[in-house]
């Protein structure tokens, strides 16, 4: 019934509303229906209709329906039979109202999803046939002051929230008697307020229809007063959220501020000692012969120093750098050579590329940078022989990179704290890799989402704006600055390699890394 809900939530939604039409057809063959029953039918259901249509906003994202305490005179003046049938029609009518007009009357419950009404039309078919019948069966018609009263209630009560324990718990897999028992802790009192509330319009209804026909114009005009006071206090707790939002926005931006001057500055000391270190390796590489084990060495070194070179010059000259297209491809290939580098691993990589892969637009160093940090971490997650997919394709107006490792995966209670600054797992990480990754994505008007199941890998999916997209020129990349810490297509490549422009250089530091380690080289 419902899109992307699992089948056991869908097979038991279908079981509350066939059990919904079995017991309105069950309770409703042997009632006889008179003139004063078909009047206070319509009345019900228009009180049913009123009170469903125009539901009561609680919170920034909940509303109330208070059509419980109508429910509960229906269950206790009307047969059986009757009452279901009166309920069920109200509440379907006043769907149909809230899905028809609510947008255009600004209804605060029109977007409930279309298919959870069969759900709730079963729900309120069998509370509503559960609680008439037992009040009809053990207690006496028109009698309300008496025990079977507190009986009747608890009977509404347990079986509403007992059919919306089990499809919450079959949806979210939680404890059903803990969620329980938080919901009647939460919202017990106000359930109790609405039966309290229908029990006393049902003695009064019984004493005098036109009684109770007579209050509906002061009930209203309380209803519309504590519905505005209800929108006011849902407003405040809106702004509220907003507001401690814009605070930890605020509290975040402190510190890009302050690790983007740290960077800058840092960028700036390392250009002196840098451009001594690549003068002297540039020297040794004169005095030494091609081909030998210590110039290949020398080689490694030096291709190093000038990628920290450009990195820094990248960082300081920030401001003044334009986006260019790129070729995604590129990309990767240049990443995981930069991340393999860094490893001795044995690891199997699986490439997939569309045939119409458009370039992308921005800073290759930075994106560069980026894509280096999540191979790093994928790399460092899987295992000697394990493996790691690339896939890259077209998603509408991004392109769209997805890197899979079967590594041991996140815990579900890290996945919201990945890409905060600081905050790291690792004994000798500084928690700024995956921070400033994300940060750099952001100013190149992409976005990052990583996806992962405790033992079962990890996915992360970038998405990057196709060139020619409106993306800003960086020329205000000063004022951004305080984050940065310095598909239905056909593969066209599938390779087994880790490394691309860079093989040669990582071949040589795998002689590095057999000679230091003597373990074996990342597999080709």
């Amino acid at each position: 019934m419902g899109p992307g809900l699992p089948i056991r939530v869908n097979l038991f939604t279908a079981c509350v509303a066939l059990s919904g039409i079995v017991s309105m057809v069950f309770l409703g063959m042997d009632e006889e229906w008179s003139l004063i029953v078909v009047a206070n039918t319509c009345f019900f259901l228009l009180l049913i209709i009123i009170t469903g249509s125009f539901p009561l906003p609680v919170a920034p994202r909940a509303t109330a329906d208070v059509s419980t305490a109508v429910l509960f005179g229906v269950a206790l003046l009307l047969e059986p039979g009757i009452a279901v049938f009166t309920a069920v029609v109200g509440k379907s009518i006043s769907y149909i109202t809230v899905r028809g007009l609510g947008e255009r009357l600004k209804l605060p419950g029109y977007r409930y999803p279309y298919y959870k009404y069969p759900f709730n039309l079963g729900e309120v078919a069998i509370t509503t046939g559960v609680t008439s019948y037992l009040f009809h069966a053990v207690g006496t018609s028109g009698e309300f002051l008496t025990p079977v009263i507190i009986l009747a209630a608890a009977a509404m009560y347990l079986s509403n929230t007992a059919l919306i324990t089990a499809v919450v718990s079959l949806e979210m897999k939680v404890n059903p008697f803990v969620f329980w028992w938080v919901g009647t802790k939460e919202n017990g009192a106000a359930e109790l307020s609405l039966l309290s509330f229908g029990f006393l319009g049902t003695v009064v209804y019984q004493e005098s229809p036109w009684t109770s026909a007579a209050l509906i114009i002061p009930v209203a005009i309380i209803y519309v007063a504590f519905s505005r006071l209800a929108t006011s206090n849902t407003q405040l707790e809106d702004a509220l959220e907003r507001l401690e939002a814009l605070q930890g926005r605020i509290v975040s931006t402190a510190k890009l501020a302050s690790i983007g001057a740290i960077s800058l500055d840092l960028a700036h000391q390392i250009k002196n000692p840098l451009a001594i270190m690549l003068g002297r390796l540039e020297g040794l590489q004169d005095r030494l012969e091609e081909g030998t084990r210590e110039r290949r060495h020398v080689d490694i070194a030096q291709e190093a120093g000038w990628r920290i070179q450009e990195l820094t010059q990248t960082f300081t000259y920030i401001g003044r750098q334009e986006w260019v297209p790129l070729d995604i491809r590129d990309l990767l290939d240049e990443s995981l050579g930069m991340a393999g580098l860094r490893t001795s691993k044995r690891i199997e990589t699986r490439w997939s590329y569309s045939e119409d892969l458009p370039e992308v637009q921005g800073n290759p160093v930075l994106i560069r940078e980026a894509l280096s940090n999540f191979f790093s971490n994928s790399l460092e997650a899987v295992e000697e022989g394990g493996q790691i997919s690339i896939d890259a394709s077209r998603d509408g107006e991004f392109v769209a990179v997805k890197i899979s490792d079967d590594g041991a995966g996140i815990p579900p209670d890290e996945l919201e704290h990945l890409f905060e600054p600081f905050h790291t797992t690792k004994p000798q990480g500084q928690g700024l890799g995956l921070f400033a990754a994300k940060h750099i994505l952001e100013m190149h008007q992409g976005t990052v989402e990583i996806q992962s199941f405790d033992g079962k890998g990890a996915t992360v999916i970038v998405r990057l704006p196709v060139a020619g997209s409106e993306i800003p020129k960086y020329a205000k990349a000063e004022a951004q600055l305080g984050g940065l810490p310095g598909a239905g297509t056909e593969p066209v490549a599938e390779v087994e390699s880790l490394v691309g422009p860079f093989e040669e250089v990582s071949s040589f530091e795998d002689e590095l890394v057999e000679e230091s380690t003597g373990s074996q080289p990342v597999e080709r």
